[in-house]
């Protein structure tokens, strides 16, 4: 019985492993959200909403991620002059359990949570104030 039990379970953690994968690596990540605390101002307005802040037709606003079941990802946006920050080398992922580590940002892991992957940076201003953002990507 315990040897049965051993084996389902062997079986259950491979499976789900690879159902993680299948999730991130069947659809592209579409942003939804990003939000910036304490409130951000650029030019007039002052907002936590980033995305209200860049725009509806900056890169963020319109950023898009895919991932390979090989490990490598691209992110791209079809915003207005994206194309100059477009960075054409060959990044890499990995997942350990429902993080995903991605190569250019290791500090700052994503999180898969069912149809999201949701992303948590900082930035740091001259000025010492320290911005913190949270990125929400949806399947699609």
């Amino acid at each position: 019985m315990k040897k049965l039990l051993l084996i389902l379970t062997v079986c259950l953690a491979f499976g789900c492993k690879k159902n993680l994968d299948e999730t991130l690596t069947k659809k592209d990540w579409r942003i939804e959200s990003a939000t910036v605390k304490p409130a951000m101002t650029i030019g007039k307005k002052t907002s936590t909403n980033y995305l209200e802040l860049m725009g509806p037709s900056s890169c963020v606003s319109n950023s898009i991620m895919s991932f390979s079941s090989e490990g490598t990802y691209f992110w791209s946006s079809n915003g207005a002059l994206c194309d100059l920050l477009s960075d054409t080398s060959v990044k890499t992922w990995k997942r350990e359990g429902d993080q995903i580590f991605l190569s250019d940002m290791p500090k700052y892991p994503m999180t898969l949570k069912g149809d999201r992957l949701i992303q948590t940076t900082s930035s740091t201003t001259t000025d010492g104030i320290i911005y913190t953002f949270v990125f929400v990507y949806k399947s699609k």
